[in-house]
């Protein structure tokens, strides 16, 4: 397995961003020149902080079902304002594309995964990669930093009337009024908008389901493949959902249905991207 950490700077960012590999290695009896797709892992956390129990443990877990996976520990407020972390997602596209190579990642299949307020940022690279204002300083073409497709868990997307409000506050600090309708990104759905792989739970009392259900409207209305899952019940921020994501006394929070999305989301990522 190939571990290690790279360090990304982008324009007007205060410091590099993080970005942890964890990649398995090929080999004679599982195929020497093996492609698989990168998964690049948004953690949650409301834009405030990286949460870790949405990126070490998910990594890990999609390592193990073959992927390479990359956890992007972005900047969050106040460093991380509108567009730091969304220019330090597509300059992780870009690296983990242009890099595949190193990873054994088919170029073709650099996906983005996200949680909660890592869902809209992972939203924002499948919407708005050739956003001037996010992409132009990076240098290269808008195509260079389009994920080839999106994994959102309960994630953030209105600024509407279902909004999360403290994810956008951190993200726009005194710009919010000014920039609050540009992210609201059921508005930004395109044809070009990745395929797309979606789960909530139906009583998240922090991310209103709408949010999900907005954006799969959107993708189906422009005719972008989605794919949603709705549990019944599980408080927000369930990450894997198991015990290898929540403290021992804390292992009550665990809603054990929510568990069935992982390999759900490993048949979507098989059935679309390794046929």
């Amino acid at each position: 397995m190939r571990y290690e950490t790279i360090s990304l700077t982008v324009p007007s960012a205060d410091g590099p961003a993080q970005l942890t590999a964890y990649a398995p290695d090929n080999s004679p009896e599982t195929g020497m020149s093996r492609l698989r797709p990168g998964i690049i892992i948004c953690p949650g956390g409301g834009y405030g902080i990286v949460s870790e129990r949405e990126a070490e443990p998910v990594a890990l877990r999609f390592l193990g079902l073959g992927y390479a996976a990359f956890v992007l520990r972005y900047h969050a407020a106040p460093r991380g304002r509108w567009p730091i972390p969304q220019r330090q997602l597509l300059a992780a596209v870009d690296y983990v594309r242009t890099n595949c190579g190193d990873y054994h990642v088919d170029p073709k299949a650099v996906l983005v995964m996200g949680f909660s307020a890592g869902g809209h940022l992972a939203a924002c690279g499948g919407t708005l990669w050739n956003r001037p204002e996010v992409y132009r300083s990076l240098k290269k073409k808008a195509l260079a930093y389009r994920p080839d497709g999106m994994i959102l868990c309960y994630p953030v997307i209105t600024s509407g009337d279902h909004a999360q409000r403290t994810s956008f506050q951190n993200l726009l600090g005194d710009r919010y009024e000014e920039l609050l309708p540009l992210l609201s990104l059921e508005r930004r759905v395109k044809s070009s908008t990745p395929p797309t792989f979606i789960w909530h739970t139906a009583d998240d009392t922090v991310v209103d389901l709408e949010n999900t259900l907005l954006f799969e409207t959107a993708l189906r209305a422009r005719g972008v493949p989605v794919e949603c899952h709705i549990y019944p019940h599980g408080a927000h921020g369930q990450s894997l959902a198991d015990r290898t994501c929540f403290q021992p006394e804390e292992l009550w929070k665990v809603s054990v249905p929510c568990a069935g999305w992982v390999a759900k989301c490993d048949a979507w990522i098989q059935n679309t991207f390794m046929r």
